[in-house]
C-alpha cells in the first residue's frame, strides 16, 4: 500500500517531533550538571577570600563580593559595555559555580544572553580556571580563566 504525501508528511513530522521532544528533555533532566570528573569538588580552601578584582582576558575586568559560600559580581567586557554582565553563584568545595547574565543592550542591537560557567579555585586563591556555556550548559562556550588582582590579596 502508497501512503499519500500528506499522510507520510504527516508521519515524518510526528516522528520528528518525537525526536526532539525526547531530546529536550534529556536535556532539562541533566543539561546543568557538570557531570565530568575532572569538575568534582575538591577540599574547600581555608580561608578563602574571592573578594575583589580579578582579570580575564576574555571577559575583561571582574569585581567579585563573597558572602560565606555566596559570591557575586559584574565583569566589564573587552567588546564594549553592551556586553557587560553580572555573575552569581556558590562555592562548592574548590569549586565556584556560576550563572552570567549580559542584559544586551537593545539600542546597540545586542541581544541578552546568560550562561553558567564552573572554575576550579587554585589552592592560593589567586587564579580561576574553569569553562563557560550557554544556558543552563556549563561548558559549550570554551574556557574562561581569570587571575586575582595582586593588591586585592
Amino acid at each position: 500500500m502508497t501512503l499519500s504525501a500528506p499522510v507520510r508528511l504527516a508521519r515524518y513530522a510526528t516522528l520528528c517531533l518525537a525526536l526532539f521532544a525526547s531530546a529536550t528533555s534529556l536535556t532539562a533532566c541533566g543539561g546543568a550538571q557538570v557531570e565530568d570528573a575532572a569538575w568534582a569538588p575538591g577540599p574547600a580552601i581555608p580561608g578563602l577570600n574571592m573578594n575583589g578584582r580579578w582579570y580575564s582576558r576574555d571577559f575583561g575586568d571582574m569585581e567579585l563580593l563573597q558572602d560565606g559560600t555566596k559570591v557575586s559580581g559584574k565583569y566589564d567586557h573587552p567588546r564594549g559595555p553592551e556586553h557587560n554582565g553580572t555573575v552569581r553563584g556558590e562555592l562548592v568545595g574548590d569549586l565556584l559555580k556560576i550563572e552570567w547574565i549580559q542584559p544586551g543592550d537593545a539600542s546597540a542591537a545586542v541581544f541578552p544572553i546568560k550562561g553558567r560557567a564552573v572554575f576550579r579555585v587554585a589552592r592560593d586563591g589567586m587564579s580561576l580556571d574553569g569553562v563557560w556555556g550557554y544556558d543552563e550548559d556549563y561548558r559549550q562556550g570554551g574556557v574562561w580563566q581569570a587571575q586575582k588582582s595582586r593588591q586585592d590579596q
